[in-house]
């Protein structure tokens, strides 16, 4: 099915390569609302990186990191980490995030069609949908928990960081993957998914001030197939580049939790319950190092972990 799946994208997009252009610079761009840092110091943030279904492994991460009683004040999500970030920062409740999701199937969210567009085969009406059926907030100023997606601007390849304003457009933005998804048009940009600039954006945590940053990497391990035409070849090379963008992006971060997915697919929905299970189980095998690294920023004797969220009647 991935096989296909993979021909069906090549084929179309060779297809549709000489068909039209976008023009990247047909508008003068708006600003980007800034997001507003929360009146306390952010302690401990949660920076979720992208991976497509893979994204799934970030829930069993959240509930080892509650089951521990380590709560982020601050959470930063890229691609399928946005989308589950905004989830949670929503609404903090893992037993609903976790009925929501790991049953959630690729055709819930992804409305794949061969006339969507000639620059990507999926428009995001599913995804949109799903957002402002599961979401209650519809600004950011709204969440429970202050959460940023990035995206990137597909003229300047600049990272672009949203914290403030509309959600579902920034969420939608930030999760299209390029060749896949439509781009994304707001504010007078192009976006695609904000992992084509910074797959983990530990980067954006530490410069609004985290004290610990915990990220999360799920993208996948290079394949264990030998590559045998030159599609593979293509195919490989980005799954190096990825993955060493990923190793480099994530120095910001005082702890990662990577997992080590192989072969699984963008968009598969075969494997959520282990991908899920993969997710808490990688959390533990670090938990002793994230409680060091918050024993030695926070000392308990001097400060209240619990974040303002939580304090909220």
């Amino acid at each position: 099915m991935m096989l296909s799946m993979k021909l069906y994208m090549i084929w179309a997009l060779l297809f549709c390569a000489g068909c039209s252009s976008m023009k990247l610079t047909q508008s003068e761009p708006e600003p980007i609302p800034q997001f507003q840092l929360p009146a306390e110091p952010v302690k401990v943030a949660l920076v979720l990186g992208g991976g497509g279904s893979k994204g799934l492994a970030h829930v069993g991460v959240l509930y080892e990191l509650e089951q521990a009683g380590i709560h982020p004040d601050l959470i930063v999500g890229c691609s399928s980490g946005a989308l589950i970030g905004a989830l949670y920062a929503d609404q903090p409740q893992l037993a609903r995030l976790e009925s929501l999701l790991i049953n959630l199937k690729r055709s819930d969210i992804l409305d794949f069609s061969l006339f969507s567009s000639p620059f990507g085969l999926v428009k995001g009406y599913l995804l949109r949908a799903f957002l402002k059926e599961n979401l209650k907030a519809r600004r950011f100023e709204q969440f429970q928990i202050p959460f940023i997606a990035v995206a990137t601007d597909l003229l300047t390849g600049e990272l672009i960081e949203f914290g403030s304003g509309e959600i579902i457009p920034a969420v939608h933005a930030s999760a299209a993957v390029p060749g896949v998804f439509d781009p994304v048009r707001y504010l007078g940009r192009y976006l695609v998914d904000g992992g084509t600039a910074d797959p983990v954006p530990a980067a954006v945590a530490k410069k609004h001030g985290a004290r610990v940053i915990i990220a999360v990497d799920v993208g996948e391990d290079l394949s264990s197939k030998e590559p045998y035409h030159l599609f593979h070849v293509a195919q490989r090379s980005l799954e190096i580049s990825y993955r060493k963008l990923s190793e480099y992006v994530t120095r910001d971060a005082d702890v990662v939790i990577r997992m080590n997915f192989q072969d699984l697919g963008m968009f598969s929905d075969r494997h959520n319950k282990e991908i899920y299970e993969h997710g808490r189980e990688k959390a533990r095998e670090m938990l002793p190092q994230i409680q060091q690294v918050i024993l030695e920023k926070l000392p308990p004797e001097k400060e209240d972990l619990s974040p303002s969220w939580m304090l909220i009647e």
